[in-house]
């Protein structure tokens, strides 16, 4: 094993802070039992350091530096503090309060709040498992005992190894303090007496399961009391034992989770491991030359289960080692990607080189132990553990000897966490050839994270990993041929099935082993064949890429898919980061060499190839924050292969990026098989040029062209005019959002007067346009046979522009059938001429005024046209139109004596309980027509609710009812409850926000879904919108 020389031994000392032999730094004041006391925690945790030295390790790195985030409470903004290194004067360090970055020190867990000048009585340090926490503490222990850590703060420091004690006996604080001292007499009164000079960490608390879990226990107020353990540690933590005590409490996660309840608002901080630039340090110590360093270096950040691992300072010196043996066995390790399976089995493998192998019974008991202590959350086992499974302390002298577990207080436990979890991962893979019914089933791993979802399954996904890893041929190789284990061949079917099952299902089990865990896990494999396999069982696909390793990984399962449809990529800004943050001298993407693009290229061509290489994929959505060309000259070549068959390409930019898509837009020309291309992004009006050269192509099919907010102005206009009347596919055209202006249209205007455009549906949303633009517009509406949905909407066309465009909207012989006028400016004056037009247009059949200031007034014109036999709206919205219950009345007129109205939104206007009660007079009469209507905060109470409910009773042609946003309050809803419950009540669709509701009124609606299962309850009632009355047409054109 690697040895650092005695030079770079002693610099490390120097780093890492207090070596066993340092002289005691013993404050003036202390009393002879307290020297006594920090001389004897000196000499144990002196030794416990030198007993867990690593393997061939003269010197330890676990005292070495680490990262920590800090929390001024258990809010979840946090302030990093920096990497854990040469050890200051307590006061010297940089406060909390200064910025990200700044250096900072154990010492910092305790300093005062720089406001009140008060430090936290609670600290809960938490990171996930084998990340270093309790090495933290422990470090924390050895430098307060030699004086170099709170010498000034703390006169007595005990910690507690929860796991080591016996939670059923009963035992008073003095029995425990006492069990911590060198020797009688104990102090105990005089410890005590002096609570605020007290510490006390509790390290383990995830060990006393029946403690988290179990129901709260009888305070204890009396230090002297005898009591069981989990009273003691509630009046610790509860404040009702030495309240003046401070607490440092070592958890995971899920520790932390549950003990939220006990704990107030601690200062919480999270152990983060090694920094990057720690670990580039160490690798080039480890290593010793700079060229070695660099390639291992490069492997680990190509995969990111290593990264991580190499957060821990003993997994970061393990996978050093079992890189370095890879090395002095010749290979090359940039040849192929190394996983962290391989690299755990050449270290397992390693260590018996030139010893006796584990006998197969051995190997196996061990493995099983592994495997029932990941499934139960435990990290050590005893002797009854060891006779359990017909094993004695001399079947552990193979692992012992090779420091694959460890001897501890009572009992043993592994090297390290991702050991355990590696033999975990052996036993579901072994195959028991003497006695086949002691066989894991892989399930035995997986189902357990139902258990653990959203809470602590870090502590499962790597052992899944190693299992896939176990697949790989060398990994087989290698543990027959050095260990004689061999795995089973059901191994492969086994977790076939499982990814069949992963694809289909959503059960929480199966939702913890996230899609971003899978990919990574089939990534282990290598295995081309077992890819293809699994992926098979996908036809959609939903990821989200935040670094250049997940752009790997994922390129990797994609470019094996086969029978894909639709994949949907969130490419993250990190993905794009051109200097790699763990190297800091690597050059960026402009300064890198041929080679090292020709690499990023790879990657990049690899994840489009799916398009190319998949026959089924119809529908592809890319959105990103960041974007370069490189990505989208590898996306464009594959967009121009033969054999790309996409359907449906769309692509949003969630974020400002200044670039340009370059060549994109000559990828789609000749592409006859794409009939929607939805593009929100910065395409600007060179892009355009391009994107229209790809429309006049004869053999380009598109039907369905969105270009919302692209940067475009009227200096695309006419290259886009001579598209439309060029293209014989293209229906559907919006260009919401671009500021191409009157002149703009009005070259769009001349093209849509033509016989040859045969487009139907446009939207001009937010373009800018004015009265002075409804010219033309009113000229194309009566110019055009084809035409038939318009959307204006968020254009100041005010009432003047509604007057011309009328001119052509009253013509019989215009074709146009939905309106959408949403926030142009009209007013009460502007209403004549809609009533004009709803009187003498047989075809418009939606008209949406929403968000225009109709008021009453206007709203009574449009009424009086409604009830005229002639007119044919179907649909109307007026949604915030500032309309009251004054024009209830009319409206209810209008809804008895109209035949053809279906739908009506009057959302947002103040209509009130009493406009409600009229409009539900018109409800009720069999003459009404009405399907669907909206009231969403309409100021409706429990009155309301009265008339509603009649309503839903002897109205069976009413299906869609919108009450949210609404006070309806529990009886309302029990009113409405009890209508809908009742067989006479035709009513599908009801929204309510049930969550505004009691827990009564939600058990009330959820009984009503029950008992009808036709009805649905939900609050967003516009995504359940029929197609006949959509109004939502133009967002998703």
């Amino acid at each position: 094993m690697e040895q650092p020389p005695e030079s770079e031994a002693a610099e490390m000392r120097g780093r890492i802070g207090a070596s066993p032999v340092e002289k005691v730094i013993e404050p003036e004041e202390d009393s002879d039992d307290r020297r006594r006391y920090r001389a004897w925690m000196a000499e144990k945790f002196s030794s416990l350091r030198a007993g867990d030295s690593w393997p061939g390790e003269r010197e330890n790195f676990l005292y070495g530096p680490t990262t920590l985030l800090f929390s001024r409470t258990c809010a979840k903004v946090r302030v990093v503090i920096g990497e854990e290194g040469s050890e200051l004067p307590p006061g010297e360090g940089p406060p909390f309060s200064e910025i990200p970055g700044q250096a900072g020190q154990l010492a910092a867990l305790f300093q005062p709040y720089e406001r009140t000048d008060r430090r936290p009585n609670t600290v809960v340090l938490q990171g996930p498992m084998g990340i270093g926490k309790t090495v933290l503490a422990r470090k924390l222990m050895l430098d307060w005992a030699h004086g170099h850590l709170c010498r000034d703060v703390f006169q007595y420091v005990f910690y507690f190894n929860l796991g080591d004690m016996d939670g059923t006996a009963e035992k008073s604080m003095a029995e425990l303090i006492s069990g911590e001292w060198p020797s009688p007499p104990v102090p105990v009164s005089d410890i005590l007496s002096q609570p605020q000079n007290l510490l006390f960490v509790l390290d383990g608390l995830e060990e006393l399961k029946p403690f988290l879990d179990g129901p709260e226990a009888e305070l204890c107020r009396d230090w002297n009391e005898p009591r069981p353990l989990a009273s003691l540690l509630q009046g610790l933590l509860r404040r009702t034992l030495l309240p003046e005590a401070c607490l440092l409490l070592v958890v995971r996660p899920s520790g932390w989770a549950r003990l939220a309840r006990w704990l107030g608002c601690p200062q919480l901080v999270e152990v983060l491991g090694l920094s990057k630039a720690d670990r580039e340090e160490y690798f080039h110590r480890f290593f010793g030359d700079r060229a070695s360093a660099r390639a291992a270096l490069a492997t680990v950040r190509d995969n990111e289960t290593l990264a991580t691992l190499c957060r821990s300072p003993l997994v970061c010196w393990l996978i050093c080692t079992g890189l370095k043996q890879r090395l002095d066995d010749g290979q090359d390790l940039s040849q192929g990607p190394l996983t962290a399976t391989r690299l755990y089995v050449s270290y397992v493998t390693g260590l018996f080189r030139g010893r006796a192998a584990p006998q197969e019974g051995q190997l196996r008991a061990l493995c099983r132990l592994a495997a029932d202590g990941v499934l139960a959350h435990a990290t050590g086992f005893d002797t009854s553990d060891l006779q359990r499974h017909m094993l004695t302390p001399a079947d552990l002298e193979p692992f012992l000897n090779t420091h694959i577990i460890l001897g501890r207080a009572g009992g043993y436990a592994f090297l390290h966490l991702t050991l355990q979890e590696f033999f975990a991962a052996l036993y579901s893979a072994m195959e028991v050839t003497r006695s086949p019914s002691a066989a894991h089933s892989v399930q035995d791993l997986t189902t357990e994270l139902e258990k653990y979802s959203g809470v602590d399954t870090s502590f499962l996904s790597l052992a899944v990993h190693f299992l896939f890893g176990l697949l790989n041929p060398e990994c087989a190789r290698l543990l027959d041929a050095e260990l004689g284990c061999r795995l089973s061949p059901q191994l492969r079917r086994d977790l076939l099935l499982w990814a069949a099952v992963f694809s289909g299902s959503a059960a929480p089990s199966l939702r913890a082993l996230s899609l971003h865990h899978f990919f990574f896990s089939l990534y282990e494999t290598q295995d081309a064949a077992f890819v293809e396999e699994a992926m098979d069982h996908f036809r959609d696909l939903q990821l989200v890429l935040w670094s250049k390793v997940d752009l790997l990984v994922s390129s990797f399962c994609l470019c094996h898919c086969r029978r894909l449809e639709k994949l949907v990529l969130h490419l993250q800004r990190e993905v794009f980061h051109e200097q790699d943050p763990d190297d800091p001298e690597s050059p960026t993407e402009a300064e890198a060499g041929p080679q090292a693009l020709d690499l990023i290229a790879s990657r990049w061509k690899a994840l489009y190839t799916v398009l190319s290489t998949n026959a089924t994929l119809r529908e592809m959505e890319l959105s990103f924050s960041s974007m370069n060309d490189l990505c989208m000259k590898c996306l464009s070549d594959q967009l121009s292969h033969p054999d790309c068959h996409l359907h449906t390409l769309r692509i949003r930019q969630t974020a400002f990026v200044p670039f340009a898509c370059g060549d994109f837009p000559l990828a789609l020309i000749g592409h006859q098989h794409l009939i929607c291309l939805d593009l929100d992004l910065q395409l600007g009006d060179d892009g355009m040029k391009l994107l229209c050269e790809a429309l006049r192509h004869p053999q380009c099919n598109l039907q369905y062209l969105r270009l919302k907010s692209c940067a475009l102005t009227k200096a695309c206009c006419p290259d886009l005019a001579l598209a439309l009347t060029c293209n014989q596919s293209l229906s559907h055209l919006n260009l919401e959002g671009n500021q191409l202006l009157d002149s703009g249209v009005q070259v769009l205007c001349e093209a849509l007067n033509r016989p040859e455009c045969h487009l139907q549906k446009l939207v001009l949303a937010g373009c800018g346009l004015t009265d002075s633009g409804c010219q033309d517009l009113s000229a194309t509406l009566t110019a055009s046979r084809k035409l038939t949905h318009l959307c204006l909407a968020h254009n100041s066309l005010r009432d003047e522009g509604l007057k011309i465009l009328s001119t052509a909207l009253k013509c019989p012989d215009c074709p146009l059938q939905k309106l959408t006028l949403w926030s142009c400016g009209l007013t009460a004056a502007g209403c004549q001429d809609l009533a004009t037009v709803l009187l003498n247009n047989k075809n418009l059949t939606h008209l949406d005024l929403g968000e225009n200031d109709l008021g009453d007034d206007g709203m009574k014109l449009l009424c009086a046209a409604l009830a005229q036999p002639q007119c044919s709206l179907q649909a109307l919205d007026v949604l915030v139109c500032f309309l009251t219950e004054a024009c209830c009345q009319d409206l209810a007129d209008a809804l008895i004596l109209n035949r053809n109205l279906h739908s009506l939104n009057l959302g947002h206007n103040a209509l009130k309980d009493e406009g409600v009660k009229l409009l539900c007079k018109a409800l009720r009469h069999p003459d009404c027509q009405l399907q669907r209507l909206g009231l969403e905060r309409c100021q409706i109470n429990t009155a309301g609710c009265q008339d509603l409910s009649s309503v839903i009773l002897c109205n069976s042609r009413l299906k869609s009812l919108n009450l949210a946003q609404n006070a309806l309050w529990d009886e309302g809803v029990r009113l409405l409850c009890e209508a809908l419950e009742r067989p006479e009540c035709g009513l599908q669709l009801l929204a309510l926000w049930k969550e505004a509701f009691s827990e009564d009124a939600q058990r009330m609606l959820k009984a009503a879904e029950e008992n009808r299962p036709q009805l649905v309850i939900t609050g967003d009632w516009y995504s359940h919108e029929p197609e006949e009355f959509g109004f939502s047409w133009w967002l998703e054109t």
